[in-house]
């Protein structure tokens, strides 16, 4: 079977400064805004690091939850938590990323298999580790 190559297109986000020094405002499918906790007197919204945390665990939940629904399985409930500790030494680096995956209802198996999955498909993912980033999951199973 040949696939046709569609028409491609790069995902487009731009953020701008705002009138508030350390507030800036993305403008995407959605807008969001990003509080550098540092220079803002009173953090209202995520910083870089909380956003750089959720795209990860993000990007797991919804390659799970799209190959639950392609593989014909019932929908997981699933938490991940994710974690990080930039290196003493050199912080450009990560000394570690931690996410844990708790399944409340999917087999271990199952579970592993979602996981197996999202460590093989997700970008993020796949960047970090080829950029030497430790990364270690943990998976659970119940409540």
């Amino acid at each position: 079977m040949t696939t046709v190559a569609t028409d491609r297109q790069p995902c487009v986000l731009t953020l701008r400064s705002t009138e508030v020094v350390g507030r800036f405002v993305a403008d995407a499918d959605v807008a969001f805004t990003i509080d550098n906790g540092k220079l803002v007197e009173h953090v209202e919204h995520p910083g870089t690091a909380a956003y750089f945390l959720a795209s990860l665990a993000g990007c797991a939940l919804n390659l799970i939850a799209a190959r639950s629904v392609e593989w014909e399985l019932p929908y997981p409930r699933l938490k991940v938590g994710a974690s990080y500790l930039v290196d003493a030494d050199d912080s450009t680096r990560f000394e570690r990323i931690e996410l844990s995956f708790r399944f409340a209802d999917t087999p271990e198996e199952q579970s592993r298999r979602y996981v197996d999955d999202f460590t093989a498909r997700c970008p993020i993912y796949n960047t970090l580790v080829r950029g030497g980033a430790p990364i270690s999951i943990e998976v659970q199973v119940g409540d």
